[in-house]
């Protein structure tokens, strides 16, 4: 088994800036990828209303985002995203946006609207796919640069699905029981009524940031636990699956993935609620 599971991670890590270039750009076949070339930025928002929003990607098609016999100097890569819950507010510009602003002109940066993380509560259908166009719209007029960063979102691109499913395999119930945000949510909801979603939150955030083996992840203080979690995860499947065991089938060694770093921004790092001070502000407050 072990052997099996090695390589379907090797599938989805060995050449992450080939991966990445490539499914952002719907690869995967996807209806909606509507040319075969590099797609063009000014389409992507304002050719239909956004119904056809796919990525803004620095990278074409078919070349990896850092060619491999470059001599340019590969830069850190940073992974981050928003979930479409409903209307960016300043917690999300505070903590997140405004810091890829400046990010995006010194590091390799992937930004992604997190879709699949907001199914994990009760959601309107329309008023997510609603969001998702306008989350996207808003990142482009805050500033993110399209020449410089890359634009996608988390549904389109199916890999981050199924590297959860493996990291699944390896990650420990109890580590998941422990996480502070699912007892939180868990009790507003009602343990009966929460779906196993919730629970496996954590391991689809490991997914997405190990997926493009993320050097720093901007992340808020509520948030600093998961992270922890995926890097905890990115050491066992090295130790579990990496070194002399890929070796030993013909890979590199060493590890499989990244352990990332946190990137906690100075300010903004945990907006309050103006309504009662204690919560963490939402689109709901």
């Amino acid at each position: 088994m072990g052997r099996a599971v090695l390589s379907q991670f090797l599938t989805l890590s060995n050449s992450t800036p080939r991966l990445s270039s490539s499914l952002f750009c719907g690869r995967l076949g996807s209806k909606y990828l509507k040319r075969p070339g590099s797609i063009r930025h000014n389409r992507t928002i304002n050719g239909d209303n956004g119904a056809g929003f796919r990525c803004c990607c620095s990278v074409s098609l078919s070349q990896p985002a850092v060619p491999e016999t470059s001599s340019i100097p590969v830069r850190k890569r940073i992974v981050s995203g928003v979930q479409p819950t409903g209307a960016i507010h300043l917690g999300n510009y505070l903590g997140a946006i405004k810091t890829w602003i400046e990010l995006q002109n010194s590091y390799d940066t992937l930004f992604f609207i997190v879709d699949l993380h907001a199914i994990t509560l009760p959601y309107d259908t329309q008023q997510l796919s609603k969001a998702t166009r306008n989350t996207a719209a808003i990142y482009l007029a805050c500033g993110v640069d399209t020449s410089k960063a890359s634009v996608f979102v988390q549904s389109h691109v199916r890999a981050h699905v199924e590297l959860m499913w493996l990291l699944s395999s390896a990650t420990p119930i109890g580590w998941l029981n422990r996480m502070i945000q699912f007892k939180e949510k868990s009790r507003k909801v009602g343990d009966e009524n929460v779906g196993v979603a919730l629970l496996t939150y954590p391991v689809l955030m490991a997914s997405d940031i190990l997926l493009y083996q993320s050097d720093l992840v901007p992340v808020g203080e509520d948030q600093k636990q998961h992270l922890e979690l995926t890097r905890e995860l990115a050491e066992r499947v090295n130790y579990l699956y990496g070194g002399r065991k890929w070796k030993k089938l013909g890979g590199r060694g060493g590890a499989i993935f990244k352990v990332p770093e946190p990137l906690i921004p100075p300010a903004g790092a945990r907006v309050m609620s103006l309504t009662d001070g204690l919560s963490k502000v939402s689109s709901n407050r």
